[in-house]
């Protein structure tokens, strides 16, 4: 009794040919997408991390913080009428930005 996968060598179809490239085409491109992502995580996380946050800010009397921002030149604390900016160490205001 002979073994009905031991056919007789039939060409490939011309679709499974490219459906094969596609498919190697696919695993290289994830490959190269997850080798991407680990290099920008270790250059994400080896990054300098963000300026010293001051110890304490002085505001003045009677004003709500609703939101902080800090960049290396500046301090800004937002209030609903309001935008104070401070200096990096937050001890001088520098600037009021009256909203309207």
């Amino acid at each position: 009794m002979s073994n009905p996968h031991d056919a007789p060598d039939v060409p490939e179809p011309p679709y499974l040919k490219t459906l094969r490239r596609l498919v190697t085409l696919l695993t290289a491109t994830m490959i190269a997408g997850m080798a991407a992502i680990f290099v920008l995580m270790a250059i994400r996380l080896n990054s300098p991390s963000a300026p010293p946050l001051p110890e304490r800010i002085t505001l003045p009397d009677g004003t709500t913080p609703t939101a902080f921002a800090q960049t290396p030149q500046y301090i800004a604390i937002t209030t609903p009428s309001q935008v104070l900016i401070y200096s990096p160490d937050g001890t001088e205001l520098r600037q009021t930005i009256t909203l309207d």
